[in-house]
């Protein structure tokens, strides 16, 4: 146990001293920030910029009605956003747009609105700017528009618009969350802090394999191995290294998970803070509890060891990277599979397939938490899924150590299936 608690402190201290494990450390929370934060408060308080609008309405009864709706769009400082510049429609309209254009062009409108004749029929409507991936503007405007049309029709046979407004209002409807907590409004924040925490599950899995597979390789290609096994067994090296990056990463969650319990708990202050009017919004933080954080870590713990002594023992067994890539493929695909899975499982986390692929022991570090994540299973079901993959662990493990005391001193031609095997069956 000395040896091995000797190469874990060796793997430990390289990887943590390092500039990479540094910055994405602090890169998790600021990313955590950045998807949850950022976005609402740029959309409570950025109201994009003032538009002069040229609009040549060919019906001559829409401009004043639609001027007056664009009026109600305000900027930050309670100015108009939108000013309307009426222009008169010519005989020629292919030259009219043309001249338009050039207006556009040189700074004198922002963009302008063309509405045909026959608008109030079937006609349609031609909207021209420089800049036409402001879809929130593009959509305003087309609805605004649509709204003063089909209310000049409704006029026109007779009936008040406001009335039938008022009657077709369709109805909110607010999505609250019941736990044992009790009832709290969800504004999608539950989902998004699912997703998150899925993917950065999924992308360290890699990237803690990958870090194994490399270390494995670099050693093993470099004949460094053959000195470091004169004084300890293949064994003793392979689960060094294994729980040495174990303990980087989990060092790395701990920070993730702690700081993600504040963000989830702290959050909405904050924003109310820089962002007064994102409250008024009906913005709300989502409420995750404790025990999804630590469910975070253990899955982390428990899918790490899984997957690499599986990485360990494609590293061992391969001679260059090109060859482990070749033989990562089923290793590769148990981790997509539930990435695969999780639409289906967001939409029915108690479902009979639902349980089924979270107790499968390669897919549930993914599809288990996000089923915790969602609503929380029966205790059986998340006790279960945590012994069968401490149990197919242990197994993998055993396998692997077969595999890595054979292949780590293997070099040249690359094994067939059967001569893996052989390794195995080896005494």
């Amino acid at each position: 146990m000395k040896k091995i608690w000797t190469v874990i402190k060796r793997e430990y201290i390289s990887h943590v001293r390092t500039k990479a494990f540094i910055i994405s450390t602090v890169l998790g929370p600021v990313f955590m920030l950045a998807i949850t934060v950022l976005p609402v408060i740029m959309a409570v308080s950025g109201k994009g910029e003032k538009s002069t609008l040229a609009v040549v309405d060919g019906t001559g009864v829409l401009q004043a009605d639609f001027a007056g709706e664009l009026a109600k769009f305000k900027m930050g400082d309670g100015s108009e956003k939108y000013t309307v510049v009426p222009v008169a429609p010519e005989a020629d309209a292919d030259a009219q747009k043309s001249e338009l254009g050039r207006g556009v062009m040189s700074g004198k409108y922002s963009g302008y609105l063309y509405i045909p004749a026959d608008a109030l029929s079937e006609g349609t409507a031609e909207y021209a700017s420089r800049q036409t991936s402001d879809f929130n503007q593009i959509e305003t405007l087309s609805h605004t528009l649509s709204d003063v049309v089909v209310g000049k029709r409704l006029k026109a046979e007779g009936l008040n618009p406001d009335k039938i407004s008022a009657y077709t209002k369709p109805v909110k409807m607010d999505t609250v969350k019941v736990s044992e907590k009790g009832r709290e409004r969800d504004t999608g924040g539950s989902f998004i802090v699912t997703f998150v925490l899925v993917m950065v599950l999924y992308m360290t899995m890699f990237m803690y394999g990958a870090m194994i597979l490399r270390g494995v390789l670099e050693e093993k290609t470099n004949r460094v191995v053959e000195v470091v096994l004169s004084s300890l067994r293949p064994f003793q090296l392979m689960m060094g290294k294994i729980l040495g990056i174990a303990l980087v990463g989990l060092t790395q969650y701990a920070i993730w998970a702690l700081f993600g319990y504040f963000l989830t708990q702290y959050g909405g202050s904050i924003v109310g803070s820089i962002a007064p009017g994102a409250k008024a919004s009906g913005f709300a933080m989502a409420s995750i509890p404790p025990y999804v954080f630590v469910y975070f870590v253990v899955f982390f713990i428990l899918g790490y060891l899984l997957y690499a002594t599986l990485y360990a023992a494609v590293g061992s067994a391969s001679n260059n990277e090109k060859e482990a890539q070749q033989m990562l493929f089923p290793v590769t695909m148990c981790l997509i599979v539930p990435i695969l899975m999780m639409q289906y499982v967001m939409r029915s986390p108690n479902s009979s397939l639902s349980v089924i692929l979270s107790m499968i022991p390669f897919f549930a570090p993914i599809l288990m938490l996000q089923r915790i994540s969602i609503v929380l299973p029966p205790l059986t079901q998340v006790l279960g899924s945590i012994v069968l993959m401490i149990l197919t662990t242990v197994g993998m493990v055993w396998l692997s150590a077969k595999i890595y005391r054979v292949g780590i001193l293997m070099y040249g031609k690359k094994p067939s299936i059967p001569e893996i095997v052989k390794w195995i069956r080896y005494k």
